[in-house]
């Protein structure tokens, strides 16, 4: 009798430690939780995965830095919106590989968006070297179009970046092929073939210089609409005979030049 009462009572007692041991594990739908949340955030991004490249036949110098970045440029009278971005340190010679990781929620947009990659290479002290001069428009919702593009990029001409030409004459002989001037206040354009716009106000004391992005032709009218991460610039020439209100001095075109809202009428000629 004692035995049998003995052994009943050790088995209630492992029984109750067995309940216990129990008690202190986690439960089951517990388990995992941070992978869960890993899952859901890739979930929620995509990938836009290419490589940088440019044609010249040089190295970039120690501590380059490349930085490529998506944006929505939907519309050309504001700045683009950021939407990814992706700084390479150090990144060696190119081909650079890149990978921006944006929210899905950008290409399952009901409404026609527009959608551009822009790349730029800076040396070590931020001088800018390379950079995009033509849009690069993506389709986001083309998965295997983002996995494999290539971002072209042409060398900076250092000397027209630090100063941009303050007259007609020297603009020319820059390499410009048009040129724009307007007053009150003071301001001028000049439009450098498949490379930039560089556009100068408030009488020299101030300047842009985009990538060309070139030109859409609409009837008589000739249109450049560039971006930044700083503004918009937007460029309207049309053929129509205008006069310089300070000189009286007759040119074929009649130019708006739209910098972030802001409007400058003037007069234009080819160069």
């Amino acid at each position: 009798m004692m035995t049998r009462t003995h052994a009943l009572l050790s088995s209630l007692l492992l029984g109750a430690a067995l309940a216990l041991a129990g008690c202190d594990q986690p439960e089951p739908d517990a388990q995992g939780l941070p992978d869960d949340r890993a899952k859901q955030e890739n979930a929620q991004q995509r990938v836009l995965a290419g490589k940088v490249m440019y044609r010249e036949r040089m190295a970039m110098p120690p501590e380059a830095t490349v930085t490529v970045t998506l944006a929505d440029v939907s519309r050309m009278d504001v700045p683009a919106r950021m939407i990814a971005e992706q700084h390479i340190d150090n990144p060696g010679n190119v081909p650079v590989p890149f990978a921006l990781r944006y929210d899905k929620s950008f290409a399952d947009n009901d409404h026609p968006m527009a959608y551009a990659v822009r790349a730029e290479i800076r040396d070590g002290d931020g001088r800018l070297l390379w950079t995009t001069t033509q849009r690069h428009t993506v389709e986001l919702g083309d998965k295997e179009a983002n996995q494999n593009m290539t971002v072209m990029l042409e060398r900076v001409d250092a000397e027209a970046q630090a100063q941009p030409a303050s007259s007609k004459a020297q603009a020319k002989a820059d390499g410009a092929s048009f040129w724009a001037a307007g007053n009150e206040p003071g301001w001028h354009l000049a439009v450098y073939p498949e490379k930039r716009l560089v556009f100068v106000w408030d009488y020299g004391n101030s300047s842009m210089t985009t990538p060309n992005p070139g030109a859409k032709t609409e009837g008589t009218e000739t249109i450049y609409m560039a971006t930044t991460e700083t503004g918009a610039l937007k460029v309207e020439i049309s053929e129509q005979t205008c006069e310089d209100v300070m000189s009286g001095e007759a040119f074929p075109y009649q130019v708006k030049v739209t910098r972030n809202g802001t409007l400058y009428s003037g007069c234009g000629q080819d160069l």
